[in-house]
């Protein structure tokens, strides 16, 4: 009896598992989905990289922003 037991309790965690793993496609198909509506990537790895792109742009936008704001302040500091 503790073979069937065994083989039970196993099956309904197999069952179990499937349940989750079909739960976590279905979030990453709505990822990716949503992936595609808003940054026109369709795959996870477009994603990352269209995200490695955004950050290098901040970062450079946010430098020259500071350069130009020291420009600014040098320009104008009698003033200010």
């Amino acid at each position: 009896m503790s073979v069937l037991k065994d083989y039970i309790e196993l099956k309904k965690k197999l069952e179990q598992f499937g349940r989750a793993a079909d739960r976590a496609a279905g979030v990453l198909g709505q990822i990716i989905k949503q992936l595609k509506n808003d940054f026109d990537c369709s795959t996870l790895k477009a994603a990352v990289k269209k995200a490695q792109l955004l950050k290098k742009q901040r970062q450079e936008a946010k430098i020259a922003f500071i350069k130009e704001k020291e420009k600014f302040e040098e320009k104008w500091s009698d003033k200010l």
